[in-house]
């Protein structure tokens, strides 16, 4: 009889553990529903660039770090898909970097980019700055 007693008490042990469990799940959704912790766009700092499209931005940034070598393969793969004056701007960091080590490559491009802007571009300024440098 005592055996058959601890059956059933474990049994009713055993069925509240499960209402138990189920009764915090259903409460625990509730509160992260009214939070809406999981519904919650992730804050990124997204890059609007109207010039490139914003899945270059990081490629962008890994090859300027390597180097104008890197650079300068990324500008000839990707070239098609940016538009000026952010070209421009990107192949003027081309044209520090070179500038370094092969100079005459560096006055090539600049005269390239100083060819395609004219006075009244965004980048006229920079253009002016570095006119002494690379001509």
């Amino acid at each position: 009889m005592s055996k058959v007693i601890g059956i059933v008490i474990f049994l009713i042990l055993g069925f509240g553990g499960m209402r138990f469990a189920a009764y915090y799940r259903e409460v625990n959704d509730k509160v992260d529903a009214q939070n809406n912790r999981w519904n919650e766009p992730v804050n990124q700092a997204v890059i609007v660039d109207p010039g490139m499209p914003a899945s270059l931005e990081p490629l962008l940034e890994a090859a300027k770090a390597k180097g104008a070598g890197d650079l300068k393969k990324w500008l000839d793969q990707y070239r098609t898909y940016v538009k000026e004056p952010r070209l421009s701007e990107i192949e003027l960091d081309y044209v520090k970097l070179v500038g370094r080590s092969d100079p005459p490559e560096a006055r090539r491009v600049f005269a390239v980019i100083k060819a395609r802007n004219a006075d009244d571009s965004p980048l006229a300024e920079q253009i002016a700055k570095l006119a002494k440098t690379y001509q």
